[in-house]
């Protein structure tokens, strides 16, 4: 017993700590100046734009995943963000009496940062299959959170106003990684093979995604942030951290999910609030600053949220 308990910490730390550690890195660059806010825009757009997409789109084509197969864990996913959305809408009268803030508070408890933290939790746990499976979901579940994110800042900040559906469904299309995961599956599915001086040069871009997009969370954070975090964020962070990876990996398991596929699931679900929920939040005129706490704090407070329950996982051999 001493030794599974042992092999399962030393697992957990494997996965978690150099993932982590660069993120800190981020955030010690910043610190000192050696990196500032123009560079971390520029790379945030690089990796965003490029290199994650690229990423993407290799790790599916080179995959060898069965897509037919992969329909259960698609399915319960999206089930899985639907779900999970309705029930913090439903329950967030009991955290705040603003409703200006209901909003803000539910797209921070239910928004993973799938694309960032929870691919590079995916690729160091499972290595390539975590890859082509964290980008499987990435693809279901990234435009749930969108349209869903929209929804409850629209409906909350500006509730006279109409959702212009068109517009949301041309940003969704138009997405950088949606277009490169849905030509991959495209060329899955068809047999695609690239070249190999064109597979090789992806390969060099997408080797540049985790570290460089890592840096730039870690240079996004802020620390003054969370002195002026109130009782409201931090009741988020524990809906984000706690309540909703639980809930999702207990009903996977249920489901009659098991091994990379549970792993990534989640790992996914259990990723810090997404940076991008920042964005949307000062754009359309909401509680930036509610936005920015939770988004520190469930950064910082994942790391040791994460590595419990990759823990857990691994000590009971289910992921």
């Amino acid at each position: 017993m001493n030794t599974a308990y042992l092999q399962a910490l030393e697992f957990t730390f494997s996965v978690t700590a150099p993932v982590f550690l660069i993120v800190f890195l981020g955030l010690y660059l910043k610190r000192k100046q050696h990196i500032n806010d123009e560079f971390i825009g520029i790379a945030s757009a690089l990796v965003f734009n490029i290199c994650l997409p690229t990423l993407m789109f290799l790790s599916i084509l080179n995959s060898g995943i069965n897509l037919a197969e992969q329909a259960r864990l698609a399915i319960f996913a999206a089930l899985a963000a639907i779900i999970s959305f309705y029930s913090f809408w439903w329950l967030s009268p009991l955290l705040t009496q603003d409703p200006q803030d209901r909003g803000v508070a539910v797209q921070s408890a239910f928004r993973s940062n799938l694309g960032i933290v929870g691919i590079a939790l995916c690729a160091k746990a499972y290595g390539g299959p975590g890859l082509a499976v964290g980008a499987l979901l990435l693809a279901v579940v990234t435009p749930i959170y969108n349209i869903l994110s929209i929804y409850a800042l629209t409906k909350s900040l500006r509730q006279n106003e109409k959702l212009q559906w068109h517009r949301l469904f041309l940003d969704i299309i138009k997405n950088p990684l949606i277009v490169s995961i849905a030509c991959a599956l495209i060329g899955l599915a068809m047999g695609w093979q690239l070249p190999a001086i064109l597979d090789e040069t992806g390969r060099y871009l997408g080797s540049m995604t985790l570290p460089l997009a890592l840096i730039t969370i870690g240079g996004s954070l802020s620390l003054s942030a969370l002195k002026k975090a109130s009782s409201l964020s931090a009741y988020t962070v524990f809906a984000k951290l706690v309540l909703l990876p639980a809930a999702v990996t207990l009903a996977a398991w249920w489901y009659g999910l098991s091994g990379v596929e549970l792993g990534c699931l989640a790992l996914m679900f259990a990723s810090p609030t997404a940076a991008a929920g920042f964005v949307m939040v000062r754009a359309i005129g909401g509680n930036h600053q509610l936005a920015s706490n939770t988004i520190a704090l469930s950064m910082l407070g994942s790391a040791i949220s994460i590595s419990l329950l990759l823990y857990l996982l691994r000590l009971n051999a289910l992921a």
